[in-house]
């Protein structure tokens, strides 16, 4: 299977960060496992491995049991070889040593035939090598290097490193840049050759927080090529199960690559940390981050300040977190504080609190910067019954919920008029945040809220105008709510990150060869409609789906059209439209591969990922 690279440019909180294809050599790994394997024979040579000068890593000299890899061009003949005392210098520096099984890489446009990494314990060498070494570690000393005409292997500094000196009774510490910089990477491939010293060929799997144990005296950290930390860093410092000291700076610092960046006697710089989360405060992103969390028990929780389904894209310059709005889904006055009471902003992380005893319904809660600019917003569901999840005969190709997004019970199919708690929330094609349905069942009354108001724009919005106002509505008749159309927003291929769903779930890709997405929805299996009561039903066992109405994209706001027909987004753009089911009962078409206006708000049932 060939190498296969990613292409893909995201913006985020003003940097483009990027990940391009580009010639075998340059931007991607190297795992060519179409290649044909060329038998070479092995051969027996003296290496000579010399430590460059002032080595950012302190090591001085080798010592015995130290190991390097030494490879051509495919790891299964890489060799790992080991120094003892015998094979090092009087002053260190050097280690000679004749290794068997040796398979040279040889190329016209290249002067070196064999590529050793160290520590071995950190390289990690896809099949085809070529005349790249890569590493799984980078918070280690790591060095690399080419063999000359006679065999040397005069190693070079692949990172930069950053040292301290502390006193204290700790068992660790936690390094990261107060803007959450890239300090690290699982998959760190370079190029080391007589033509060229690439110190970073590849990258992939960034870490953001470096943690160590903790040493009275001197503590060194690797980070790879150098970087710079806009706004300063942080050090907590842990003992036991929980953080007792930090160290928190504020200006830029850069350290550049094959530098050490000394601290210094840190001392008296270190504070008492005081954490900002009590033992009861319960982790809502365990299984992962997303734009919507659902709660189904009182207490606080917490989840990490992220732009939704991006784990590692934390959002900066946060100083503080608000409820935006709730809703009981029905047309009672909405108290404030009743689905969610509070939320704050701490280290990262938003924490909100519920009420004791839990009020179902929906919320909104957001970070905002200093001048109260909404930076990105999230959904919080609590439902009235637990949400189930079921294939329902493959009605989508993956299990999916039992009931509408944000929806406080499952639609059941009886001779009364649906619950209207069943109708759940409805969305713009494309958009993250949640905006009311229908209050009372077969009614085109808009349930009630507490908090924001809704706005309703006089004619299209940017991209950005929605994240910064989630209770904007963009519209034109019948066409986009987008300035610039971004048919990104939501992905067939993957989860993104404007999806709606909860963790685990995502916007469902349209395939027309599944029955919720044929062209006839009503010759389907399990087949029933019942448009005096507002429902439909699809698959075997059948999953129950309310004739939901939709939110017009005609002077968007009001409600159309419930329980005479419904509309269900798939995660696929066409244009000012985009693809969905369109179910019309006053009609009589049921068009799972139909299309609607991307400004129109229609219902999500969330699939499996």
């Amino acid at each position: 299977m060939k190498a296969i690279c990613k292409s893909a440019f995201v913006i985020l909180s003003g940097f483009l960060l990027a990940v391009s294809c580009g010639e075998k050599d340059a931007t991607e790994p190297v795992d060519d496992k179409t290649d044909q394997k060329q038998e070479v024979q092995p051969v027996t040579k003296t290496l000579t491995f010399v430590l460059p000068e002032n080595s950012i890593s302190g090591k001085t000299a080798w010592e015995a049991g130290d190991q390097i890899v030494v490879h051509g061009e495919y790891a299964a003949d890489q060799v790992i070889v080991t120094l003892s005392a015998g094979d090092i210098s009087a002053d260190g520096r050097t280690a000679t040593k004749t290794v068997d099984n040796l398979k040279p890489y040889t190329r016209e446009d290249v002067g070196s035939t064999l590529y050793a990494g160290y520590p071995a314990e950190a390289v990690n060498n896809l099949r085809h090598c070529f005349f790249y070494t890569q590493f799984n570690d980078t918070n280690r000393p790591l060095m690399a290097a080419c063999n000359t005409a006679d065999d040397k292997f005069n190693f070079l500094d692949l990172n930069a490193a950053i040292t301290f000196t502390a006193e204290g009774d700790y068992d660790s510490f936690t390094f990261f840049g107060n803007k959450k910089e890239t300090i690290g990477y699982g998959v760190y491939q370079v190029k080391i050759t007589p033509e060229e010293q690439n110190y970073t060929q590849y990258l992939n799997d960034p870490v953001l927080t470096i943690d160590a144990p903790f040493t009275s005296g001197e503590n060194r950290i690797y980070v790879p090529a150098g970087l710079r930390f806009e706004a300063g860093y942080t050090i907590k410092f842990k003992k036991g199960e929980g953080y007792v000291s930090i160290l928190k700076t504020h200006d830029e610092e850069t350290v550049a690559h094959g530098t050490v960046m000394d601290m210094g006697d840190i001392n008296g710089a270190i504070e008492e940390y005081t954490d900002p989360f009590s033992a009861d405060v319960k982790d809502l992103d365990t299984e992962g981050t997303a734009n919507c969390y659902i709660i189904t028990a009182p207490g606080s929780y917490k989840f990490k300040a992220v732009y939704g389904n991006e784990p590692n894209s934390y959002i900066m310059d946060v100083e503080e977190a608000v409820v935006l709005w709730e809703t009981w889904n029905d047309d009672q006055e909405v108290e404030a504080g009743s689905v969610i009471v509070s939320a704050d902003y701490a280290e990262d992380y938003m924490i909100i609190k519920t009420p004791d005893t839990l009020r179902p319904g929906n919320a909104v809660v957001a970070a905002l910067d200093a001048e109260g600019t909404i930076l990105w917003s999230w959904h919080l569901w609590v439902p009235q019954t637990p949400v189930a999840t079921s294939d329902f005969g493959g009605i989508m190709g993956k299990p999916l919920m039992d009931r509408n997004l944000g929806a406080l019970v499952a639609t059941e199919a009886g001779a009364a008029p649906v619950d209207p708690l069943s109708y759940g929330m409805v969305y713009q094609w494309g958009r993250k945040d949640p905006f009311t349905n229908t209050h009372t069942a077969l009614t085109n009354a808009v349930a009630t809220w507490a908090g924001m108001d809704e706005e309703v724009a006089p004619a299209l919005i940017s991209l950005a105008d929605a994240v910064a106002h989630p209770r904007l509505l963009g519209h034109v008749d019948n066409g986009n709510w987008m300035e610039v159309d971004d048919e990104t927003l939501w992905s067939d291929e993957a989860k993104t990150i404007y999806d709606p769903c909860p963790v685990g779930y995502r916007v469902p890709p349209r395939d027309t060869g599944l029955p919720f997405w044929s062209a006839d929805l009503s010759s389907q299996t399990g087949w029933a409609i019942d448009g005096t009561n507002g429902w439909l039903m699809i698959g075997d066992p059948v999953s129950v789906f309310p004739i939901a109405g939709y939110r017009d994209d005609y002077s968007v706001g009001g409600m159309a059209k419930v329980g005479a027909r419904t509309l269900y987004w798939t995660s696929r753009g066409n244009g000012a439209k985009a693809y969905g089911a369109d179910l019309r009962f006053d009609k009589g078409t049921y068009l799972g591969n139909g299309s609607a206006p991307k400004a129109r708000l229609g219902s999500v049932r969330c699939v499996v990922e």
